[in-house]
């Protein structure tokens, strides 16, 4: 097997009209900054004037102490499985969502905190179902319950103006 070498002191400059670089063996390709495969010093810049395709057959996996994806237009996220937004649980970072506009279409949805849930509105607030009246079958809940039987629940109801409840 044959091994080409290419080393420059300061800069490597190379340029085609198409190339193509294919590993056959196991061991794939390295891209490496530094003069050591094992040293993380130095930068990586990839660049394109058109598209960048990143995909693995196996798991692919971007990594560094800040990641960040940056789009002029839109960005989209896609998977055929699972997908999750998760901080280490020992730190104390979280999962910010900051945008005009925020929508979620599913089936089912679940908001769980171990410690609270809070939604707050500046605006109006809603929740409802899609039926025009709920059935038997179909209810909607609002309850709290107490840790400990000495503690008790409560839920407090409030409106400036008027507030309309109803029973069966």
């Amino acid at each position: 097997s044959g091994v080409i070498s290419l080393e420059a002191a300061n800069q490597l400059d190379a340029s085609a009209g198409s190339t193509n670089i294919v590993a056959t063996n196991k061991e794939g390709i390295k891209l490496t900054t530094s003069g050591s495969p094992d040293s993380m010093s130095g930068s990586l810049s990839l660049s394109s004037g058109r598209d960048v395709d990143l995909t693995a057959d196996a798991s692919a996996k971007l990594g560094g102490s800040g990641v960040s994806v940056v789009s002029g237009g839109s960005a989209s996220v896609e998977s055929q499985g699972s997908l999750a937004l998760s901080v280490d649980e020992s730190g104390s970072g979280g999962v910010d969502v900051v945008a005009p506009s925020v929508s979620a279409k599913t089936e089912n949805l679940s908001l769980a905190g171990t410690q609270a849930v809070s939604v707050e509105s500046v605006g109006d607030m809603k929740m409802s179902s899609s039926q025009s009246s709920i059935l038997a079958d179909q209810t909607m809940v609002l309850s709290v319950g107490a840790a400990e039987a000495s503690e008790s629940g409560v839920i407090s109801l409030e409106a400036a103006n008027q507030l309309d409840a109803s029973a069966g």
